[in-house]
Formats: C-alpha cells, structure tokens, sequence
C-alpha cells in the first residue's frame, strides 16, 4: 500500500508517519508538505544527520507551498497512492474567520478536486481518504464556536466528495478527544508544544486517563487506527463514509 501523509511534522501526523514506516504492509510513505521534516524528528528505522532531515527507505517528502493549487506533475504523483491520512489541522486561534475556514476546508476542499480531475480509485479498489479532525465537530455547521463548525464544515465536503465519486473514494473521519505528544520519542514535546500546553499535558493527562478515559485517546491507538482506515478495515462494519469517535477508536483498536 502506498499512502500520502499531510500535516506529519504535528502530534497525530507525526505519530501516523511513524506507524506507517514501521507497518510491512506499507511499501511506500509519501509525505506532502511545505518544507521538509525537521532534523529533531526521529524515525524508527530511519538515518538522522544533525542538522539535516531524518531519511527512511520508505520515506519521501515532497515540498509543497500552496495547498489550494496542484501542478500536474503533483496530480500524477497523488493519483499513484492507494490512500491518504489527513492530519494537516492547525489551532484557531489569532485567525479570522476565513483564514482558519481556507486551512480547515479550503485546503482539503483542492485535494479532493485533484482526486475528482483524476478519477482516483475504483469501486472495487476505492482510494481511502483519512481525516483527522477532532471531537465535538459540528456536522450541522451551526455552532457558535468557530474551529468546531468549521470543523464540521471540512467533514461534510470529504463526505459529499465520497457520495459523488460512485465508489472510486471511501472516508473515514476520526474525531480523536485528548491526546498528546509520544513519551516513546522525548524529543517530540518540546519541539510540538509550548510551555502551557506541555504543563497542561503533564496535569491533565493521567488523571483524565483514569477517570474520564472516553475523552482520551493515546497518539499510538490514534495512529494505528488512521492506518488501519487507510487499509479499509472498518469499512465492512461502516460502509465507505463514517465518523468514528474517541471511544469508538479505542474499542476498534483493541482487535487489531
């Protein structure tokens, strides 16, 4: 299987990139991006050179400025995969409006037209589109919170796109609680979280764990779900466009 990957250099991305690298069932991880990953990313079975991007023979990167635009050369490339694991997302705040919508839905909403232009997939091989999003996501766009209607904006254009395709697209839409940086790979806090978030995460972290565990989901269950997506897995049980919740995530996982 060959999979593209979005947003790797965050907590979920970076994690998903991880396990996709690590799974034999995966021949080939494209990583689109707008620069390469940083040379603190460590990669299980990768080289990491100081001061130069970690390599991996799995591994291939390509650089990408502009997300709501696709040359052809990049068009060809994306029409090679079997899946993509969206995870590219970023925090509301200090956006407007617009700015946040062009990310959240914009971004993904060219994506989706590339696999239309390219007719991606077939009803009996569909290119499966993962998304992270997250829990709370308004599906009915009404809210009054900002990031959690566009949210739900962004999963009704990847349902819809998956409604039109006649089968050549399937959708999974995982709606992931708390989670935080890996404890397996240290480094990875101090360079994805800033001071706030990392206490917040120290403080809030296992006594979630213990008394509310449905709002909590661990970045290696979140990781090996959104793989096992990628594959189809879920599909006989949910039909090519589902939402998953937190706790839904984490009994799935469980069979893997």
């Amino acid at each position: 299987m060959k999979v593209l990957l979005t947003g790797a250099t965050g907590v979920a991305g970076l994690g998903i990139l991880r396990s996709l690298l690590a799974d034999n069932g995966v021949s080939q991880v494209t990583y689109l991006g707008r620069r390469p990953l940083p040379p603190w990313v460590v990669l299980p079975g990768g080289t990491s050179t100081d001061g130069a991007s970690p390599t991996h023979p799995k591994l291939s990167t390509i650089e990408h400025k502009d997300f709501l635009t696709y040359p052809p050369a990049i068009q060809e490339m994306i029409a090679e995969h079997d899946a993509c694991i969206w995870a590219l997302g970023i925090s509301a705040s200090g956006l407007s409006e617009a700015k946040y919508t062009e990310i959240t839905v914009g971004y993904l909403s060219a994506f989706l037209d590339v696999l239309k232009d390219k007719a991606v997939g077939t009803a009996g091989s569909p290119f499966r589109v993962v998304f992270i999003t997250m829990k709370g996501a308004d599906s009915t766009e009404k809210s009054r919170i900002l990031f959690v209607r566009v949210k739900g904006r962004a999963e009704n254009s990847l349902i819809k796109a998956v409604e039109e395709s006649s089968g050549r697209l399937g959708a999974s839409i995982l709606r992931p609680g708390y989670f935080y940086p890996s404890k397996a790979y240290p480094q990875d806090a101090p360079n994805q979280r800033g001071l706030i978030l990392r206490i917040t995460d120290k403080l809030l972290g296992a006594p979630l764990s213990i008394f509310y565990p449905a709002a909590v989901i661990s970045v290696e269950e979140m990781d090996q779900f959104a793989l096992e997506a990628a594959r189809g897995k879920w599909e006989a049980k949910s039909g090519l466009s589902s939402i998953f919740d937190n706790a839904e995530m984490k009994n799935l996982v469980k069979s893997v």
